[in-house]
């Protein structure tokens, strides 16, 4: 196959500028995340690189040539660091603004609900935006964003779009919860300029009369409750109309988990996510509807205007996340450039320019997977789509089109797949078939959820089309389902760090260069990646068979306790944790450190009492023990949970240990008590909810 041929080609490089801009700003961004260099110098390296370019074109005709090289080379020097600015830029916390440099402990915040609450059984969640601080008396404005959580009592009304709040409550820090392996939630907050969270009662705060908030917004969300409505009095309020109300707009709060579960078994979660796929399919049924306007300058104007409206609309009441602004942005380019400039370009500029706005719009979203995920899948469609196509040209329509949806799905699973193992560390087996059967009903599902809203006000045939619409997501959800059933339908468990996770993109890169373009050192490629993929496990397994550990997580309202040796691992607390969704924290550490349940050597336990390779716990969560001790039992560390009515000079009696620990199933009041005894008695404190799970290493364990 001939390079000009090729899936990699058909992207010139002079034609597509975006393509040589995206990638160094994007290492820019990353670099800056991981080294956070100074203003200083990355104004230095800024300032160094566009006078070198300057510098070049002042240079002698006949040595422009040979300077060209030099030229690219401080190019990429400029780009990155603008890339570095843009981060360093976007923190909200160097603004002078920024609501904590203006604020003391004493200071009222005037908070405003900035997007639609999600209301929980006893709890409210939302984002609000710090608008002012007030200090002596004085209301200041200022920036920043909160995560608000508030305590629902049935005599108060939950919290609505642009509802005003005013407290005095100081709020804490995002923090994670110190687990190993654990999601990293506070870089995910921090992605969203989000560093604080507050917790509320109703004597904590004032509700203000006025409402705040964008007209624009408000309307969409009147317009989401409308769709929301309608779905659920046609299809029912059933597992089905939640899966109806995520497949046109986006929103999940009502969609069965065990739904949920059967769709990322079989790999596809992004049929129920808004994405990339639902833009498409938008602007292919606008286009289609607005053929009947003649050929012209004004009627393609016209045209333009009305499908990056409806785009637009759809992207911001869906709540645009990372996917949907991708197609939204690149749909922009492609309409604009076919309907108003008339002009064509390289779908690879069209891709990179639109990930080149987001990026300097929000340079955090770099860090979100579904931002990551979608681009990647539309890259893979476009090297890998058209070579897949062509290895086997059916003569039947039926086969054709099947074989098209096969090929495009293969395309963009083995682009996602390296960056799919790092974060959720597993595997559907049955994508395939998954995708053949939902991609199909669900685009129905889709139209058929468009014609329902249309018809509403009908009445009777609303209802015949929503019975059928709940008949139709009923045959996907059961075929999903059966699917994620099947033996062998997840591999679980995969250990993918960051640096394998490089080295598989580096194997599908040589693969494809030697394979598509026969370039013959692909084949090295291939052989490094393997090589160094296979170094990188075999020292993960070492390390894994080595270590010995004593983990006490950081799980609210739970004792949770492993003690690992290699990799097995004994469980000590409340076996309930693995049936709420708390347990899911303790199955990603293990994920992470690749142990399993087990016997485990060097464990032993007497009641409260636990003995593992010479450290000793004790776990106290109700009351000392009663009757007089000769001498004071010894111990490395004592565990306090569920609130215990003890006091540390008590427990000092009782047991001889040089560490103190409370664990997160205790109030914030009890926490403080201890802490200040143990100060006053000069012993070590350790507190969970506060200073993450504690890993305590054993020693180290020899060969097996």
């Amino acid at each position: 196959m001939h390079f000009e041929s090729s899936g990699f080609v058909n992207m010139h490089w002079k034609r597509a500028p975006f393509v040589r801009v995206a990638i160094p700003l994007m290492a820019g961004i990353c670099l800056q995340s991981y080294l956070s260099l100074s203003f200083t110098l990355i104004m230095i390296l800024i300032l160094f690189a566009a006078g070198g370019l300057l510098l070049c074109r002042q240079l002698p005709v006949q040595w422009r040539y040979a300077a060209i090289p030099v030229r690219g080379l401080l190019l990429l020097v400029l780009v990155t660091a603008c890339g570095c600015l843009l981060i360093y830029k976007a923190d909200l916390r160097r603004e002078r603004s920024f609501w904590e440099k203006q604020a003391a402990d004493s200071s009222w915040l005037l908070l405003e609900v900035n997007a639609p609450p999600v209301l929980k059984e006893r709890t409210c969640r939302a984002v609000a935006t710090i608008n002012a601080v007030c200090n002596k008396g004085r209301w200041i404005p200022v920036k920043g964003y909160l995560q608000l959580y508030l305590t629902r009592e049935d005599s108060l009304p939950d919290l609505a779009y642009g509802q005003q709040i005013i407290t005095r409550k100081k709020p804490v820090l995002i923090k994670n919860n110190g687990n190993p392996g654990a999601f990293d939630y506070q870089q995910y907050c921090a992605g969203q300029q989000i560093y604080q969270q507050l917790h509320l009662v109703h004597r904590d705060y004032y509700l203000l009369p006025q409402e705040g908030g964008n007209p624009i917004d408000r309307w969409l969300i009147s317009a989401r409750d409308y769709c929301l409505g309608s779905l659920k009095v046609f299809i029912g309020k059933g597992p089905e109309s939640g899966m109806a109300e995520a497949l046109l707009i986006g929103y999940r709060q009502d969609l069965d988990k065990d739904v949920v579960q059967s769709y990322g078994n079989t790999g596809i979660v992004h049929i129920i996510a808004i994405s990339g796929m639902h833009l498409a399919l938008l602007y292919s049924t606008l286009l289609w509807m607005l053929k009947w306007l003649p050929a012209g300058r004004w009627a393609n104007f016209t045209k333009a205007i009305l499908v990056l409206g409806v785009l637009w609309g759809f992207a911001l009441l869906t709540g645009a996340s990372a996917s949907v602004l991708r197609s939204a942005v690149m749909f922009t380019g492609i309409t604009t450039g076919r309907l108003i400039l008339e002009r064509y370009s390289s779908t690879y500029n069209t891709l990179a320019a639109s990930a080149v706005l987001l990026l300097w719009f929000n340079p955090y979203l770099i860090t979100d997977a579904g931002f990551q995920l979608s681009y990647l899948a539309v890259l893979g469609i476009l090297l890998f789509y058209q070579p897949l196509y062509r290895c086997w040209q059916p003569e039947r329509k039926w086969v054709d089109l099947l074989w098209q949806m096969v090929a495009l799905s293969l395309a963009a699973q083995l682009v996602t797949t390296p960056v799919s193992l790092f974060y959720f560390h597993q595997f559907p087996v049955y994508f395939l078939p998954a995708n053949l059967v939902a991609v199909p009903l669900s685009t129905v599902a889709i139209y058929g959820e468009i014609l329902l809203l249309l018809v509403a006000p009908l009445g009777m045939f609303a209802s015949w089309v929503g019975k059928g619409l709940q008949l139709l997501i009923m045959i996907m959800n059961s075929s999903v389902k059966w699917l994620g059933d099947l033996p062998g339908a997840l591999i679980k468990d995969i250990h993918c760090s960051l640096s394998q996770a490089a080295l598989l993109y580096l194997f599908i890169t040589g693969a494809a260069l030697l394979f598509m373009i026969r370039w013959r050192p692909g084949l090295w490629l291939v052989l490094i990646s393997c090589w160094g993929y296979l170094v990188l496990r075999a020292g993960w397994e070492t390390r894994c068979r080595q270590q010995r550990l004593m983990v006490i997580y950081n799980v609210t309202g739970y004792t949770a306790i492993d003690c690992i040796n290699g990799r097995k691992a004994r469980f000590t607390g409340q076996d309930t944790i693995f049936r709420q969704a708390a347990g899911a924290q303790i199955v990603a550490t293990r994920q992470y450190l690749g142990v399993e349940p087990g016997a485990v050597m060097g464990f032993n336990q007497y009641g409260r009492y636990i003995s593992f390779w010479g450290k000793q716990l004790v776990i106290i969560d109700s009351i000392l023990p009663t009757g007089r001790m000769s001498s004071r039992f010894r111990v490395d560390y004592v565990f306090l949970n569920n609130n215990p009515h003890v006091n540390i000079p008590a427990i000092m009696t009782c047991y001889d240990s040089h560490c103190i620990v409370a664990g997160a199933a205790n109030s914030r009041k009890r926490i403080q008590q201890w802490k200040e005894e143990c100060h006053a008695a000069g012993i070590n404190f350790y507190s969970i909810p506060e200073q993450g799970a504690l890993v305590v290493r054993c020693r180290p364990a020899g060969p097996e």
